[in-house]
């Protein structure tokens, strides 16, 4: 190894006990304190990110000297959960799951453009008086297409469903009863 990447591992390896205990400084201010300031809260990210560049030093140097990949991944295992950027990969996960809600509701509402804008031009064939029943059917099927993909159905839709199903209680209770009958009567015919 060259002398400069030597020195490098030197000062390092003096830099780790130094980063742990910064280390702890960080767990405790952002488990137990918790300010409104920026400035600190950058601040305690630069020392955040700090240390996990000295231990990702000292990881590529460990992993330089190891005898083989096998040997480094059984014996350094813990080192690699330490420094993996757990943060920026969740981060990730979640830009990635805010862009495809995104892109969701983009085709939902362009979907429904593009039906509003065909029933339109629909209407406007009939106001020509050109129009039949096939056409009027088409209208209205695309109209429902449209109002069904729209947010107002969905929520209209959502608001009725107590309507539609018995609540839980009353349904157990009918059964009980139905039950309850059926074995009166089976009692009856002995």
């Amino acid at each position: 190894m060259d002398s400069f990447w030597e020195k490098v591992e030197h000062y390092n390896t003096k830099l780790i006990p130094y980063a742990l205990v910064v280390l702890l400084f960080v767990i405790v201010f952002e488990l137990f304190v918790h300010t409104e300031n920026h400035l600190v809260e950058i601040f305690i990210k630069i020392l955040d990110y700090f240390v996990v560049a000295v231990f990702v030093i000292d990881l590529t140097f460990l992993a330089i000297k190891a005898k083989s990949v096998k040997f480094f991944f059984q014996n350094y295992w813990l080192d690699l959960i330490a420094v993996f950027p757990f943060v920026m990969f969740f981060n990730a996960l979640n830009t990635f799951y805010r862009a495809a809600v995104a892109t969701e509701r983009i085709a939902v509402s362009q979907a429904v453009l593009h039906e509003t804008v065909e029933v339109g031009k629909e209407i406007e064939v009939l106001a020509k008086g050109e129009g039949k029943i096939a056409k009027v059917s088409r209208i209205a099927a695309r109209g429902i297409r449209a109002v069904t993909k729209s947010r107002f159905f969905e929520k209209l839709q959502a608001k009725h469903e107590h309507i539609r199903k018995k609540p839980e209680k009353k349904q157990k209770r009918n059964e009980r009863r139905t039950t309850r009958k059926r074995k009166v009567k089976k009692s009856r015919k002995k």
